[in-house]
């Protein structure tokens, strides 16, 4: 419920209005991966004092494995008052990937249809080549992992590595210790991590890097021996550089 009433104009604007959302997970097991465990169905319900009411009924989710994908359907009537009576709705979608933003709608209502659409998004240029990314605040972290291409970063919706292993995190938290942390996951096969995780203290409109050392190769599984007998439990092996593994 609003009341509205404005100093410079005569009268007042009173609305009640009711709105009602049911996510789908509600009738889902919580170890469900349909898609629908990310809906949800919506009604809506707006009257003001000129007499106009508008009914609204809809769906909204996600989709995708990162959840980066939304959608928002909703179609109703609106009628009475001063406006034209007549069917209302409205679809959007809205994408946010390693590389950007897109989004795209379409409304309708008296007679008028909208078509809308846009791509956003952020361009950082550092001393290991240029790096793409969504829209960027004021604190950025740079992720750089060579040799970890398409790698998710975790808690960042649709941020991913690209195919050098380079990643930017659109923003960050100032003066206290942002942890940066890549999904093992979503490695190939033939990449391994050091450290999966990296802590970083950014100050204010600072860009910083947050680095991951990955070691691409080949895994073998093998059956060492020492004077022909097996190697003591807890043994290490290093290699001729001294690495080990």
């Amino acid at each position: 419920y609003s009341l509205t009433k404005n100093a410079w104009q005569k009268g007042r604007d009173q609305m009640l209005a009711l709105n009602v959302n049911i996510p789908f997970s509600h009738w889902l097991r919580s170890d469900s991966k349909s898609q629908w465990r990310h809906a949800s169905a919506s009604y809506s319900m707006s009257h003001d004092l000129n007499g106009r009411m508008t009914n609204l009924v809809g769906v909204y989710g996600t989709l995708l494995e990162d959840n980066n994908l939304s959608y928002s359907v909703q179609t109703g009537y609106a009628g009475g008052g001063d406006g034209n009576s007549g069917s209302t709705g409205y679809a959007t979608l809205n994408y946010r990937g390693g590389y950007g933003n897109a989004n795209i709608g379409y409304s309708h209502s008296d007679d008028i249809k909208q078509l809308y659409y846009g791509v956003s998004g952020g361009v950082l240029a550092h001393a290991n080549g240029v790096t793409l990314g969504q829209p960027l605040n004021d604190t950025v972290v740079l992720v750089k992992a060579p040799g970890a291409k398409d790698a998710k970063v975790e808690n960042q919706t649709g941020v991913r590595t690209d195919w050098r292993g380079y990643a930017v995190l659109p923003y960050a938290t100032e003066y206290r210790e942002n942890r940066v942390a890549l999904d093992t996951n979503t490695l190939a096969d033939n990449v391994d991590l050091d450290n999966a995780v990296a802590n970083v203290v950014p100050t204010r409109g600072a860009i910083v890097r947050a680095e991951f050392k990955a070691r691409v190769g080949i895994k073998l599984l093998m059956t060492l021996t020492h004077n022909n007998k097996p190697l003591p439990f807890g043994a290490m092996v290093t290699s001729e550089s001294s690495q080990s593994s």
